[in-house]
């Protein structure tokens, strides 16, 4: 497959990532920042599908970047729920919305591209005190799932409020879904982050609660549908979605690392809330992922027990959410203001300059590269044909559903990995 952009401007595009403040979105220096992002994570896409040296992650590392997306994604997340509200009311009916939808756009970007990356552990790891940020970005954006509905396109005309609002929420959910893979990533790497990620994960945010929460919601369903590879398709009863297999492994890796005991104490309630997970481990589920069955026996001895004794927790001092604050603290709480002055970028009636928009705008959103890997292909294990969402971190071509068959299969699967 083609590749998007050249090794030279590829490193061109990450040297030059420079964080963008609240109130130059939707300017025309911020269009081209969207459109050189949009081309990397296109970049990235393609290097992972064609399993092809991943020159963007390694170059993300090099250069140190990581901070930057997670800056970009905090920094729209924040605008859409204080900003976009407040242009709305100074200008209830605007000519033309796209720009606005661009900047709504421009989180999934970050998140679909820190998705592609967070893969590796040589990413996470460069992730550092960044981690504790991402990891509250994270939380909240899959909490929000909880009360997450697909809206689809009304019978109705909308005016540009119900729109903006209705594409809000449906970009939401995809980056909610998205999310449940970094959490993954980032729990798995915790000995590679600063210990405060850890306690974050079992004390702060209480992921553990939150994703048991999240399995008795399935957001991934409505009515007869599921939501995999990115759209919605018709559900067999069984078929495990990708994003529920990302929260049973999540949740298999915090609550039976050895580490869990000294952060999380067991407390009745918590137990309470943990053994709910056991009523939706049936058999289509354990057939699918093999690993829960240690999962399933642990969550069976817990709720067998009365008492837990926990052991003290570790005192720890409470990190600061370095770029969360900042930018509130740039911000000032003065949405109005920002609003009044980004309203005739977000919201411009020039035609010249609407012209100029729409042509890099078109540029970067390269839907026939994206229509190629829209697809229902399902992966295998190569060792017991059963559904596989891990794949081989070497060579990248052969699926897994467990470590265990993952070694089963290695005498015959290491003479091509290695070439």
């Amino acid at each position: 497959m083609d590749s998007v952009l050249m090794p030279s401007e590829i490193e061109l595009f990450v040297e030059t990532m420079q964080p963008h403040s609240m109130k130059n979105l939707g300017t025309e220096q911020w269009l081209e920042w969207h459109n050189r992002l949009q081309k990397l994570n296109q970049e990235a896409l393609v290097e992972a599908a064609a399993v092809k040296e991943e020159h963007v992650q390694e170059v993300l590392v090099s250069y140190g970047k990581a901070k930057v997306l997670i800056h970009e994604a905090v920094l729209v997340h924040i605008w859409k729920y204080k900003v976009l509200p407040k242009l709305l009311k100074l200008e209830a009916e605007p000519q033309c919305t796209f720009i606005a939808y661009s900047v709504l756009y421009h989180e999934a970007v970050c998140v679909s591209l820190l998705e592609l990356v967070m893969y590796h552990a040589s990413f996470c790891e460069a992730l550092d005190d960044t981690a504790v940020d991402l990891l509250d970005y994270v939380s909240g954006v899959i909490s929000q799932l909880l009360n997450a509905k697909p809206r689809d396109q009304p019978q109705h005309r909308e005016n540009a409020e119900e729109e903006l609002f209705r594409q809000r929420g449906n970009l939401s959910f995809e980056i909610g879904i998205r999310a449940l893979s970094m959490l993954r990533y980032l729990t798995e790497n915790m000995d590679r982050l600063p210990i405060s990620v850890c306690n974050r994960v079992y004390t702060t945010h209480d992921v553990p609660v939150l994703l048991v929460e999240v399995l008795h919601a399935k957001p991934w369903q409505h009515d007869d549908k599921q939501y995999h590879n990115g759209k919605w398709s018709q559900w067999d009863g069984e078929r495990l979605a990708q994003a529920e297999a990302q929260v049973w492994l999540t949740l298999r890796h915090v609550l039976l690392d050895p580490e869990c005991p000294k952060y999380y104490p067991i407390t009745e309630n918590r137990r309470n809330q943990l053994v709910r997970l056991i009523c939706l481990m049936g058999p289509h589920i354990l057939d699918q992922l093999s690993p829960l069955a240690e999962l399933k026996h642990w969550l069976c001895r817990l709720s067998c027990l009365e008492e837990y004794a926990a052991p003290a927790k570790p005192l720890l001092l409470e990190p600061v959410l370095e770029i969360k604050e900042r930018i509130l603290q740039e911000c000032g709480g003065k949405w109005r203001r920002i609003a009044e002055k980004q309203l005739q970028y977000i919201f411009s009636d020039d035609r010249d300059t609407l012209q100029e928009a729409a042509k890099k705008l078109t540029e970067a959103y390269n839907t026939d590269l994206i229509e190629k890997f829209e697809n229902d292909d399902t992966h295998t294990c190569v060792n017991c044909g059963k559904v596989a969402i891990q794949r081989c971190s070497k060579c990248k071509r052969s699926w897994y559903c467990s470590r265990a068959c993952q070694v089963d299969n290695w005498q015959s699967h290491k003479e091509k990995c290695h070439h």
